[in-house]
């Protein structure tokens, strides 16, 4: 007699094992992890030139988002070109969901945050091996509530993105973008700033309306890399 945990049973005369194939799952683990490691890989380098470009201001919108004439309200005082470049990141998460679906992208933003946060540690620790001083806990709540918020962000526009996949081809790349956005905007700034000077309630509305407005123009190299990044089947096509 075969027993039940060995989950064998005869039919026609031969033994068959219902088991799944340990060496199944490794491959498709293996599969996953080759699919994911290039955009991955680019989000962090994204993450990372945003870090190099922090110094550089971003004048496009001086004088539009802020009083013509009035210098010391000009966003570029604080408004700087890595702001402008996080949204990539958004684009890179919304081609991996159009291609592999929505499971697929989850892992491909917990799995760039992770390494992008590492890869931060290894250098503030090869900096400073030291544990941080009075004077640079703001500098971490801030670092912390903008990895927080900007993951929360994306896995809302996974979401989004994967709900909205329709005839029109611009609504999910759009709609995910434009969630991510916001709602990383609000968490961040809420969690990073507030209790200290209220000017962050403007800068959260310029910082919101810079990424909505890469947010629409982000649509053109999705729509230029629409036919190379082709949906698997039974994601609708789109």
């Amino acid at each position: 007699m075969i027993g039940q945990s060995s989950r064998l049973a005869v039919q026609g005369g031969e033994i068959v094992s219902h088991a799944p194939s340990r060496a199944h799952w490794i491959a498709r683990a293996l599969r996953a992890v080759a699919s994911l490691t290039a955009p991955v890989l680019a989000s962090v380098l994204t993450l990372a030139l945003a870090w190099q470009m922090r110094a550089a201001p971003l004048t496009l919108f001086d004088g539009i988002l802020s009083p013509p004439g009035r210098p010391e309200f000009y966003p570029s005082q604080w408004l700087t070109v890595g702001h402008a470049i996080v949204p990539v990141v958004f684009l890179l998460t919304n081609l991996v969901n159009r291609r592999y679906g929505e499971h697929y992208a989850i892992a491909h933003v917990i799995a760039s945050w992770v390494c992008a946060a590492l890869l931060a540690l290894a250098m503030i620790f090869r900096i400073d091996p030291d544990l941080p001083g009075a004077g640079q806990i703001p500098i971490l709540r801030v670092a912390a509530a903008f990895l927080g918020a900007m993951m929360i962000g994306q896995l809302a526009g996974v979401f989004v993105f994967d709900r909205t996949r329709s005839v029109e081809w611009w609504r999910a790349p759009l709609y995910g973008a434009l969630a991510s956005s916001f709602l990383g905007m609000l968490l961040f700034y809420i969690a990073g700033y507030i209790g200290g000077d209220w000017i962050w309630l403007n800068r959260m509305s310029v910082d919101a309306g810079v990424k909505a407005a890469m947010s629409f123009a982000l649509l053109v190299p999705y729509l230029l890399l629409r036919p190379v990044v082709r949906p698997l089947g039974g994601l609708g096509g789109y």
